[in-house]
């Protein structure tokens, strides 16, 4: 990560404990660094003022379980989100809507719509093109990136003086507090069930 620093550095290939007491960073590098790689330096040092040696033998813990061991349940997740769990998803279903724009805006969360992309996944498509323009018809782009859609979103982002409907989590991060903004996730909801 911090590759511009290794390469100055004299202490190549030594150790942790060669290289920190537990309190500072014992490296000397070849020549005098530039403000970016003093930026890299104060990153690293931050970096090591949380890491606790001890004498305790290594364990190898699986980091993406909070148990620490490792499962295929969580290698799965890992695999399929990139560790990242979305939380937008969880709050389609508090909001205040009918139960089909719900299963809707879940199903446009999880990219299971059936734009021209994902049905190409399924069969043969044979134009993979937007109606209103040449582009490849996807949810990012039928949904945000489009001319129709960014006409549509803009014209409600200035209704609302909000700055919305550049992606997904635009939109979504409203859903997180529901009670504040209910009547701006109905129209957001609306604009996207009309998309």
């Amino acid at each position: 990560m911090y590759w511009p620093l290794y390469v100055i550095n004299e202490q190549q290939g030594s150790t942790d404990r060669e290289v920190c007491d537990g309190v500072n960073l014992k490296l000397t590098f070849r020549r005098t660094v530039s403000e970016q790689v003093m930026n890299l330096w104060w990153e690293l040092v931050g970096l090591v003022d949380n890491i606790v040696l001890s004498d305790e033998d290594d364990t190898i813990i699986w980091s993406y379980n909070s148990s620490g061991k490792y499962t295929i349940q969580s290698l799965y997740v890992v695999l399929s989100f990139r560790g990242i769990t979305p939380i937008f998803v969880s709050s389609v279903w508090k909001l205040n809507i009918p139960p089909r724009v719900q299963f809707f805006l879940w199903l446009l969360s999880q990219n299971k719509l059936l734009t021209r992309d994902n049905l190409a996944k399924r069969r043969r498509v044979s134009d993979p093109t937007c109606l209103f323009c040449a582009d490849k018809e996807s949810i990012n782009h039928l949904f945000f990136d489009g001319c129709i859609a960014k006409i549509i979103w803009e014209c409600i982002s200035e209704l609302l003086n909000l700055s919305l409907g550049q992606d997904f989590e635009s939109v979504a991060r409203f859903w997180l507090a529901n009670k504040r903004h209910g009547v701006t996730n109905a129209v957001f909801s609306a604009v996207l069930w009309s998309i």
